[in-house]
Parts: C-alpha cells; sequence; structure tokens
C-alpha cells in the first residue's frame, strides 16, 4: 500500500547543514562581490536625488544583472547539483532581468517614482531590507558574515529587494515584475520550512508586505480619487 503520510521534509534532497554550506562556499568563490552588489546598488539609491534621470536606469539595469548573475552562478553551479527543483527555476531568473529591463528601461516605467504612503512605505522597508538587513541572518545563524546571503548572489535577498524596488515605482505595469520574485520567496518559504529555519518566515512575511502595500496604495489612489 503506497504511503499517504508524506511531510514537507521527506521531499528534501539535502540537510540543513549542506544547504547552508552552499551560501558559504558561493560567497568564497565569488568574494568580494557578494559585498559589492548590495553597496553599488545603495550608492545608485543614495545618488537619485542628484542624477534623477539616470539613476532609476542604472538601479534596474543593476537589478536585472543581479537575477541574471544570481541564476547562473549561485542557482545553476551551486544549489542545481544538490537540488533539481532548481534546474527548473532558473530560467526564471532570466525571464526576470528581461522584464525588468523591458518594464522600467525600455517602456521608461522606472522614471518616476510613487508618492508617500504605505506602497512607497512597504517598498522601501523591502528594498533597504533586501539589500542590508537579510544578511545578517548568516550572524544569528552562527555562519557570520561570509555565510550569509547577499543581493545578487542569493535568491533571497535579490527577490525581496526587488520586490520593494517595483513597489517603488509608479504605474501598474511594475505589477508584472512581482510575480516571479514573489514565486522565489514562495519557494523559498517552503524549503526553509522543511528544513525547519525561522527564516522561513522572512520571504512569506515580505509577499504579504508587497500585497498589502500594493492594496494600500491602490485604495489610496481610487480614495483620492473619489473624492477629487
Amino acid at each position: 500500500m503506497p504511503r499517504l503520510d508524506y511531510q514537507l521534509q521527506d521531499f528534501l534532497l539535502f540537510s540543513p547543514e549542506a544547504y547552508w554550506r552552499l551560501y558559504e562556499l558561493a560567497n568564497q568563490a565569488s568574494w568580494p562581490l557578494p559585498l559589492l552588489f548590495p553597496l553599488v546598488v545603495i550608492v545608485v539609491l543614495a545618488a537619485s536625488r542628484r542624477f534623477r534621470t539616470a539613476a532609476p536606469y542604472v538601479a534596474v539595469g543593476l537589478a536585472a544583472l543581479a537575477w541574471c548573475w544570481c541564476g547562473a552562478f549561485f542557482v545553476r553551479h551551486w544549489y542545481a547539483p544538490i537540488n533539481w527543483f532548481a534546474s527548473y527555476l532558473e530560467p526564471a531568473f532570466y525571464a526576470q532581468a528581461l522584464l525588468l529591463v523591458w518594464i522600467g528601461m525600455v517602456r521608461r516605467r522606472c522614471r518616476d517614482a510613487v508618492g508617500p504612503g504605505p506602497r512607497r512605505a512597504a517598498g522601501s522597508v523591502l528594498l533597504l531590507g533586501g539589500l542590508l538587513l537579510y544578511p545578517v541572518a548568516g550572524v544569528v545563524r552562527g555562519a557570520g558574515l561570509a555565510g550569509g546571503e547577499y543581493f545578487g548572489t542569493a535568491p533571497d535577498p535579490t527577490a525581496i529587494a526587488t520586490l520593494g524596488m517595483c513597489l517603488l515605482a509608479r504605474g501598474r505595469q511594475a505589477l508584472a515584475c512581482l510575480a516571479l520574485p514573489a514565486l522565489i520567496c514562495a519557494v523559498s518559504f517552503l524549503t526553509l520550512l522543511a528544513l525547519g529555519s525561522w527564516q522561513a518566515w522572512v520571504p512569506l512575511l515580505a509577499v504579504a508586505v508587497t500585497a498589502a502595500g500594493w492594496w494600500l496604495g491602490s485604495e489610496r489612489r481610487r480614495a483620492a480619487g473619489s473624492s477629487a
């Protein structure tokens, strides 16, 4: 009789130790790139007030490059060898990069940022969280910064920061860029939940914040439109 009492852990192809060790090895192989990616994005964001025309395009270009590098470097060369499912996710990283370039740069939707409000607040929290706070989880785990997950070289912070970046862009077309990062967060939630890690709730929370920020922002626009 076939077994019907499967648990989420039964589908894991690797141990927690092997999973977290991937980030240490990937960081060592590409150091100091894990630090440079988020640092450059932060510098570009800081310069956005002075270079209002060029900075948004540079930021979107860096985000697209981060998705390509994360897919080609981490997912293909490090994650896929221990998890065959990752090879099916790899094309999503390249698709997200193309989508960012198309909507953000070709369609020029990155030029205008949303005004003050819940959508902007949610986007800022997610963007800074993915760039600056997520690597701290490595310290909490006891792996130090060398074992942290960084924007551009690890899927979770790359997806979370991209969710924030898309929320900060004005217009409904930015909604199309949210689907794949949300999918990556959902897969990470299930994986980390199976590993028994508290970090599972971080990507799930990021998706919830994204949905709340978008919905509250839409409600605020509708309320402003009806009162005008």
